[in-house]
């Protein structure tokens, strides 16, 4: 076979499978903290290019503030990431929530999302206390492409489909913030865990020709090198 057919046929392949393991990871959530991970706290909990931090908004009538809290992974049934105000010494590696500071979303805490670089996410799964919310129920947002939105749950998630790099999930609302939001009254559900979020996957056409071109670019380079 002619030496640079044989090279030619070569590149194919590996650009064919390159594609299909691209497309394969894209297709798949690349945020689920539901998964099979040990429960822990930190400021911020790190996702590779995602970081998340935990907040408490203080009420004190006159104008907001944030309280120190942690962000949280429940590993448990129908869990996902929370806020626990205070967290247990370290145990076996792990920072454990304090009992006393339940781990899930509850009345002026909010978790906030920070990605390396702007993505484009599909949706986010939203769980209750380890059991799925009504569809209807109101979770209110803020993303620093869109602002405030109070957005409905559907077979267990809020739709997005925009891109950001920032992004504040809040739990219900009270006192002094809930006024703020007289358009719904902020969150409805009164315990929550944000069980994952899903970016919108790159198409696999653009992976292949991506692909293509990388590898058509080696063989060029190859044969000028020659």
């Amino acid at each position: 076979m002619n030496r640079n057919l044989s090279k030619l046929l070569q590149s194919l392949a590996g650009v064919v499978l390159m594609s299909l393991a691209s497309f394969s990871m894209a297709a798949t959530y690349d945020y689920d903290f539901d998964a099979d991970e040990n429960e822990r706290g930190g400021q911020p909990l790190n996702f590779g290019d995602l970081n998340v931090y935990g907040a408490r908004l203080i009420d004190n009538g006159q104008r907001p503030e944030i309280g120190r809290a942690y962000a949280y992974l429940d590993s448990g049934n129908k869990a996902g990431l929370g806020v626990c105000g205070e967290l247990l010494a370290q145990q076996q590696g792990t920072n454990w929530c304090n009992p006393s500071s339940d781990d899930n979303m509850q009345t002026n805490e909010v978790l906030g999302f920070v990605f390396d670089s702007e993505k484009k996410i599909s949706d986010v799964g939203i769980n209750g206390a380890h059991t799925d919310l009504a569809d209807g129920t109101k979770i209110m947002i803020w993303s620093d492409t869109n602002g405030f939105q109070l957005l409905s749950m559907l077979a267990g998630k809020i739709s997005l489909d925009f891109n950001l790099t920032e992004m504040a999930i809040f739990g219900p609302l009270g006192g002094w913030y809930a006024n703020q939001f007289k358009w719904g009254q902020g969150t409805t559900a009164n315990q929550l865990y944000v069980a994952g979020i899903n970016e919108v996957p790159i198409p696999a056409a653009a992976w292949l020709f991506g692909s293509a071109l990388l590898g058509l670019t080696g063989l060029r380079r190859r044969k000028v090198a020659v």
